[in-house]
């Protein structure tokens, strides 16, 4: 019941215990037309205004209705009058002085109460009491309050605000009757405004999600169970090629991912089946997916990470929606693979110093991670460009771009192409459509192939590196798959940088190695001599860079009074230094048997010799056997400078050291050599080696003296030739496959007689053999 502020008079009491069917009538019409009313807008402040107009003129001259913000302040208020001067005058003074929930007002009493309250009598100073202030209590005893009815409007157990009804003038007064009328429409109406405020934040929201999904980088569709889109934003209007999102909304599902080819990762072709939209609305938990997307129509590539979010049915939980969000990672992605390809071309041209080799292996890695094609031409110093590299990732389309190359070879003075990024030095993009591949054409057939081969977009750079131009690689796409772009140059101009320094560092080291093997025989004897009922052999393998000299040397020469010199040594380093050592210290030597003289002096003028040079690392080991041939055997006068010990082997294999070490020379003054007698006989054989045959393998499992002993202990049963490979072969077994020294073998051997030669292949009268490796 209403909360009475005023008592009616006893007449009214009398007349509202009669019922009145006329005003019972006049209720049901007014809450029936209520009810269409209040259902026909969704929108509060229609709503407001519609609450307010139903009371007015039929239950009151004026209504107002008082909503409350969320901070619990009156903020919106909707006045409806039959007087518009008294509605606009109240809406003024709403502004000026308004509503405190804190006050005395019957606004206020209600809301912070929840119940109603009916103010039956309105007298001047009740009005006074509630007043702001005098103003505002003229305006109302001028405006002639008589009686009113302030009702909450409640829902969902919260007071949203009040509606409140007057009379005014000579108006009767309200009854009980018309209090809990009031009272069951502001039930009614706050129902509708709590409807009508439900609904406007909802569509805020959705208008704030919406808009934000629509202003958002990503592309994002929402799908339901049957796959068709029910939402699409304008990214992904965009990267689906639809002209709207009603195209999109329209389509059948399946059918926009026709214009696409979709691959995994890897390459692997993907079907719509497994996309993360799709497998969540079939109840599984995908995890996102990297997408590689190409538009069929323009080859357009695109790298996108898929995810997929459901919306749930609340009440089974099962998914009724998929949300697809599609983030565009193409340049990151494109970045990481050229970051990658660059790294594997960096490996593959650092791998090997055969550039065509590593040419090859440069277009096998571009294809098809960029384009359909990739060939590699250098340019010779003469004659026409040399192809020297072509990959297709279509092994027929490969074999017609060889028939193309074969019957149409490029020429420097072709008009384009790649004769003309040789000339110039500049890359070259090209977006290849018919007419430009006819004027490219030599010849109707030529034009004809070069259409079979399906060229659409092509990159061009050079080979550079020290100013020049050594070449130019091309990279194509075909019409069926991912079309180059510009941004595609950058890497390209990168890759031909790399590869031009590549192929000019080959192009070096292959001329520094002529140049090193023709100086590195040139330090060796050509030939070794024949010596009358001996045999010699000689090996020579360096070890390292073939473009670097090594520092182990041999020779044999014939002394002034008609013995024979055999000298081995080892020059401290590699290169041009040591190559002019071991020059000095075979020139030296030579001269010195020359003059006569004997081991140990010949040794000394070495050593005198090496330390007149200036300063520097001119060490070495040298040692020196004056062979006297005294049939049927032969004197050995042995010299040892820093040198290993020859192996002197006999008939019977014992195999055994000979010799005396010495100090090395061209370090320190005075050297102390000890000179050696020993006394060949026939089918021995003598081995003279430098130290990179006994260190080969060290630390780990050197060969060492004695296992060079066992070897040579196999004298007997191999010639010389096969018992210096043998040699050489277990040496670079035990150094892991690669002598990390130069490895140098001279071997004598006195011929026996002929019924008791070691091998048949034993010549009589002297025989001389050399190996450089």
């Amino acid at each position: 019941m209403p909360e009475d502020l005023g008592e009616p008079s006893a007449e009214q009491a009398l007349l509202a215990s009669q019922p009145d069917l006329s005003a019972m009538d006049k209720a049901a019409s007014l809450l029936i037309e209520a009810g269409a009313v209040l259902a026909t807008s969704l929108d509060p402040a229609t709503t407001m205004r519609q609450v307010a107009e139903l009371t007015v003129p039929e239950m009151a001259d004026l209504c107002v209705i008082d909503l409350c913000d969320e901070e619990g302040q009156i903020r919106e208020v909707a006045v409806a009058c039959t007087d518009e001067q008294v509605a606009r005058e109240l809406e003024h003074m709403r502004h000026l002085h308004p509503i405190s929930l804190e006050g005395e007002h019957p606004v206020a009493q209600v809301i912070r109460s929840g119940r109603p309250q009916s103010l039956y009598e309105l007298s001047e100073g009740r009005l006074r009491s509630f007043a702001a202030d005098r103003e505002h209590a003229e305006f109302m005893i001028e405006s002639r309050y008589r009686s009113a009815v302030v009702a909450p409007l409640a829902a969902r157990n919260h007071t949203l605000g009040t509606l409140s009804v007057l009379r005014l003038g000579d108006s009767e007064p309200y009854n009980q009757a018309e209090s809990d009328l009031i009272g069951e429409l502001a039930r009614r109406a706050a129902l509708a405004i709590d409807n009508a405020q439900l609904y406007s934040d909802l569509r805020g929201l959705e208008q704030r999600l919406e808009a934000i999904l629509i202003g958002l980088a990503e592309a994002v569709t929402v799908i339901d169970r049957d796959g068709h889109t029910v939402f699409a934003n304008r990214a992904a209007v965009e990267l689906l090629g639809a002209s709207s999102v009603e195209e999109l909304t329209r389509a059948r599902p399946g059918s926009i991912i026709d214009r696409f080819v979709v691959l995994d990762e890897d390459g692997r072709p993907l079907s719509l089946d497994q996309m993360p939209g799709r497998r969540l609305l079939r109840g599984e938990e995908p995890t996102p997916l990297l997408v590689r997307n190409i538009v069929k129509a323009t080859g357009r590539e695109r790298w996108l990470i898929a995810r997929a979010s459901p919306i749930a049915d609340p009440e089974s939980g099962q998914p009724l929606y998929a949300v697809n969000v599609f983030e565009d990672i193409t340049e990151v992605k494109r970045n990481q693979i050229a970051e990658n390809f660059l790294a594997d071309a960096s490996r593959v041209l650092a791998s090997s110093l055969d550039h065509e080799r590593t040419l090859e292996q440069i277009a096998e890695l571009a294809v098809p991670r960029f384009g359909d094609w990739c060939s590699v031409s250098l340019l010779a110093e003469r004659g026409p460009i040399e192809r020297v590299a072509l990959h297709h990732h279509d092994p027929s389309k490969l074999d017609l771009a060889i028939r193309i190359e074969a019957a149409y070879p490029l020429h420097r003075d072709d008009p384009g192409g790649v004769a003309e990024v040789l000339r110039s030095g500049r890359a070259i993009f090209a977006e290849v459509a018919s007419d430009a591949l006819a004027s490219y054409a030599k010849d109707q057939e030529h034009y004809g192939l070069l259409r079979e081969l399906g060229v659409a977009s092509v990159i061009i750079v050079p080979m550079s590196a020290g100013g020049r131009v050594l070449g130019a690689i091309t990279l194509a796409s075909d019409v069926s798959g991912r079309q180059l772009t510009r941004a595609d140059m950058p890497l390209m101009e990168e890759l031909g940088r790399r590869a031009g320094i590549a192929v000019e560092n080959s192009r070096l080291y292959t001329e520094r190695t002529r140049i090193a093997s023709a100086l590195q025989q040139a330090l060796l004897p050509e030939d070794l001599p024949d010596l009358p009922g001996a045999e010699l052999e000689a090996l020579y393998a360096a070890a390292g860079e073939l473009n670097e000299v090594g520092g182990d040397f041999y020779d044999v020469f014939e002394h002034r009074d008609g013995r024979w010199v055999l000298t081995i040594g080892d020059v401290c380093g590699k290169g041009p230094r040591a190559a002019a050592v071991t020059a000095l210290a075979r020139h030296t030597l030579r001269a010195a048997a020359m003059t006569g003289q004997a081991p140990l002096v010949m040794v000394e003028s070495v050593h005198h010799a090496l330390m007149h040079q200036p300063p520097g690392l001119d060490m070495c080991t040298l040692g020196l056997i004056l062979v006297d041939l005294r049939p049927p055997g032969a004197h050995l006068t042995i010299a040892l400078a820093g040198h290993p010990q020859p192996v002197l082997v006999d008939s019977d294999g014992r195999a055994r050291a000979v010799g005396r070490p010495g100090t090395l020379l061209g370090v320190l003054d005075p050297i102390h050599i000890e000179q050696a007698e020993v006394q060949m006989s026939p089918g021995d054989t003598l081995v003279l080696h430098t130290d990179g045959v006994i260190e080969a393998g060290a630390p780990a499992r050197p060969l060492g003296e004695e296992g060079l002993r066992r070897l040579c202990s196999l004298a007997p049963s191999l010639t010389l030739e096969d018992l210096l490979r043998r040699i050489e072969a277990t040496a670079v077994t035990h150094a892991g496959g690669s002598a990390r020294d130069d490895i140098a073998l001279l071997a004598l051997r006195l011929h026996a007689p002929v019924n008791e030669s070691p091998s048949s292949d034993s010549e009589p009268h002297g025989s001389a053999g050399a190996r450089l490796r």
